[in-house]
């Protein structure tokens, strides 16, 4: 089994398809993806952050359902497919990056003030 195949099967892109798999291949998968709809609402009205940045209550209960029962459903379907998991963003920290590249002496990051950003045409 494979990524086009479950696509195939359940219809639409990945991440639809998986929620259909869920849905209608794991037990309970459908009352945990309504519950993660209903708990969508109230955290995007609350506007999921408080002004110091902190998550609000009700965006913490959704993420805490995502990732406590949704994540692991989802990780059933993948592996059951073989569909490969999603790199989490403290998976791409891990990995080492290039240092950033230097500019030349002399150049600024936004270009010439003078003519808007663009380089200068001599003439």
């Amino acid at each position: 089994m494979s990524e086009k195949s479950l696509r195939e099967k359940y219809g639409g892109k990945l991440a639809k398809a998986i929620n259909r798999a869920i849905r209608a291949e794991l037990p309970d998968g459908n009352a945990a993806l309504d519950k993660l709809t209903k708990l969508a609402g109230p955290a995007a009205y609350s506007g999921w952050a408080t002004p110091d940045g902190k998550p609000t209550k009700e965006a913490a209960a959704y993420s805490r359902h995502k990732r406590e029962i949704v994540d692991k459903l989802e990780a059933q379907i993948r592996k059951k497919w073989g569909v490969a998991a999603i790199e989490t963003p403290s998976d791409a920290a891990k990995r080492t990056k290039a240092p950033p590249r230097a500019r030349a002496p002399g150049r600024s990051k936004r270009g010439d003030p003078k003519t808007g950003g663009r380089a200068r045409q001599n003439g």
